[in-house]
């Protein structure tokens, strides 16, 4: 057989390997996220550029969830964002596998700039009707829906506050309590009012103006393209 027609056939093939490998590579190391904030002070959205290029402009919205964007990871792991034209990136988030799709980006604001909490939002974890609480207090907070036994959720940290199962739109009354001094004090009875076509994620934190518990919440619709 001729071996210039062999080489040309392996090359071919090496060609096409490395093409599919590098494919892979790329889908490998690509994201896909959602982003929304929490900020007491209202200040303006900021503006990011997202991606190890920084080719993709990401706007974190207060009132609405934003995306989903799609961008690079730097050495197929971390997901930066930078203002204007900053060299480095002001955040930069390892990604795991497993967080590259389906991923909300909860930007909280604090002093200097923002912290991010990854919150993986699969309809399998977090369903329709469901809601998900970051206590940004300084007090462990507990939260009883219905005959549910209470979710506890520390300082800092988030609970997941599942609804009733079933279809259509129902209204459960709600307990939420504070620990102040190892005592727990009722701060709030309400009425919350389920309904199954969208998922809620709520920032618990005291109001700096009326001194009391409050809420922020953002509303997503569970039949979203994916």
């Amino acid at each position: 057989m001729n071996p210039v027609f062999l080489i040309a056939c392996a090359l071919m093939l090496f060609s096409s390997g490395f093409a599919a490998a590098q494919s892979q590579t790329d889908g490998a190391s690509r994201i896909d996220f959602r982003v929304t904030r929490f900020d007491p002070g209202d200040q303006a959205s900021p503006v990011f550029k997202a991606g190890a290029g920084g080719d993709v402009e990401v706007e974190v919205p207060l009132t609405h969830i934003g995306g989903p964007h799609k961008a690079t990871l730097r050495d197929g792991r971390f997901l930066d964002f930078r203002r204007g034209n900053a060299e480095l990136p002001e955040i930069s988030l390892p990604i795991a596998e497993n967080e590259r799709k389906d991923l909300l980006l909860l930007f909280i604001a604090v002093e200097k700039g923002y912290r991010v909490l990854k919150v993986n939002t699969p309809l399998s974890l977090i369903r329709g009707g469901d809601r998900f609480i970051i206590n940004a207090t300084s007090h462990r907070l507990a939260i009883k829906s219905g005959e549910a036994k209470p979710v506890l959720i520390d300082p800092g940290k988030s609970g997941l506050l599942g609804a009733p199962r079933g279809d259509g739109m129902v209204s459960v009354p709600v307990l939420i309590s504070l620990e102040e001094d190892s005592r727990w004090k009722l701060a709030s009875t309400e009425n919350w009012h389920i309904d199954t076509r969208f998922r809620r994620y709520l920032f618990a934190y005291i109001s700096p103006r009326t001194r009391q518990l409050a809420f922020h919440a953002v509303s997503e619709r569970t039949e979203r393209d994916e």
